[in-house]
């Protein structure tokens, strides 16, 4: 499309401090993903492992999410899997990655979470302030859930 399609990635970040350890944080929000990734992120109303479990570097999946009452479709694969560390995935299907990254600070973990658009269509350009905007608060609120999910209250 003459290099006219992508405007460059566009990315949303939090970081939330978890009254959890490094290792329970690691385990619910990585080992055990698709379990939980709906609990703290709502939009995604079907989740699927297509590979067999368990989750680890390479391990794909399928999510439909549900924005508006449009539901979206897409393929994503687990690009990054490091032992209490980062779990990243990133669309095989849409130009998107996810990041969780854990830092242990005391007896608590800082989980800094990531979303980024790798590229927004043309059409979109116009629009790529409201897209960041949108992109931060949807990060601001998974790490709250995320927080919430940890520390044993209703996400």
């Amino acid at each position: 499309m003459l290099g006219l399609a992508s405007s460059g990635p566009i990315q949303g970040r939090s970081e939330s401090l978890v009254r959890c350890s490094l290792a329970d944080a690691y385990h619910v929000i990585a080992h055990c993903f698709f379990d939980n990734y709906q609990k703290w992120c709502p939009q995604v109303v079907e989740l699927e492992q297509l590979s067999s479990p368990p989750i680890q570097l390479g391990s794909k999946g399928r999510q439909v999410t549900r924005d508006r009452g449009i539901d979206s479709e897409s393929l994503f694969d687990v690009t990054k899997f490091a032992p209490s560390t980062e779990l990243e995935i990133t669309g095989s299907t849409e130009p998107f990655r996810s990041s969780y990254q854990f830092d242990k600070i005391g007896d608590e973990t800082q989980i800094t979470f990531i979303f980024e658009l790798k590229e927004i269509d043309l059409v979109m350009r116009p629009f790529q302030k409201l897209i960041k905007s949108a992109l931060q608060d949807g990060a601001e609120q998974t790490a709250e859930n995320i927080k919430n999910l940890l520390e044993g209250r209703t996400p």
